[in-house]
């Protein structure tokens, strides 16, 4: 598991346009021309990968079928039609919260999945599986602090908590033997947006029938729009290393697990009548 994330900052921006300008440091040493323009090159792609335009074009094909769902759907007896459970996937934590004890607690990713799934359920009325393990060993599973911060923050609970998991992929597979157990194979799966092809990837082929529940939808800011966005700054890298990570994803899953794409029915959701 370290192996891979490790593989995955090295293989990203901003590591491999470190690792590409350290090449072309070597190189400058006997070949002076070679490595300059080796280095010309690096510093061009990180100026653009840093421009937020830049980000919200690589970013909106991992979107772009992440459709949100209508609220006329997601009524009880509309939702009914879709699915029978809402799955909610980790997205990290943010480790020893000082504000908080030294306690860990969720990333603020996660708790932005937690929001929406109170969300759904409110409206549904389906029951809720929170799902993440400790993949580097830590004391308290991530389903474990979404399900204490769903308790407290939004007066919900979960009716399972997978444990176990380490990656999308395992969040499939554990979270199908539980819900196997209770009859339910139907589910809204929430994640963000740019996650929800791989998540949806996983969660077919796990033996899922899925009705994607996309939310954090990248938008930029009327600054970015006008003009901020063709200037550098850390919030573009950011966006531009986060869709390449997860386009490397999608790449690694249908090598790793033999994960091909999922084809979803062309159906619109369930309206109230």
């Amino acid at each position: 598991m370290m192996g891979t994330k490790i593989a995955g900052l090295l293989l990203t921006p901003p590591g491999i346009i470190l690792l590409l300008a350290l090449i072309g440091f070597l190189v400058q040493i006997r070949w002076r021309t070679t490595g300059n323009i080796i280095i010309g090159s690096s510093l061009a792609v990180l100026f653009a990968l840093s421009l937020s335009m830049t980000g919200r074009a690589l970013i909106a094909p991992l979107e772009a079928d992440a459709r949100p769902l209508p609220p006329a759907s997601l009524t009880p007896d509309a939702a009914k039609k879709q699915a029978d459970a809402i799955v909610v996937l980790g997205a990290g934590r943010y480790t020893e919260a000082p504000e908080y004890g030294t306690a860990d607690t969720v990333s603020n990713a996660a708790l932005e999945r937690l929001r929406y799934a109170a969300y759904l359920h409110r409206r549904t009325g389906l029951p809720v599986l929170v799902t993440g393990g400790a993949p580097f060993g830590e004391q308290t599973p991530e389903a474990l602090l979404m399900q204490e911060s769903f308790e407290e923050d939004f007066q919900l609970r979960p009716k399972w908590a997978e444990t176990q998991s380490g990656n999308t992929h395992e969040n499939a597979v554990n979270s199908r033997q539980i819900l196997a157990a209770a009859g339910v194979r139907r589910i809204y799966v929430v994640t963000h947006a740019w996650h929800m092809p791989r998540a949806t990837w996983a969660f077919v082929n796990a033996g899922f029938d899925v009705v994607p529940a996309p939310m954090g939808f990248t938008t930029l800011g009327k600054g970015e729009r006008e003009g901020l966005g063709y200037l550098p700054s850390a919030h573009g890298l950011a966006l531009s290393s986060l869709a390449l990570r997860e386009r490397l994803g999608l790449v690694w899953y249908k090598y790793k697990f033999q994960i091909q794409p999922a084809v979803l029915p062309d159906k619109k959701p369930a309206s109230a009548s």
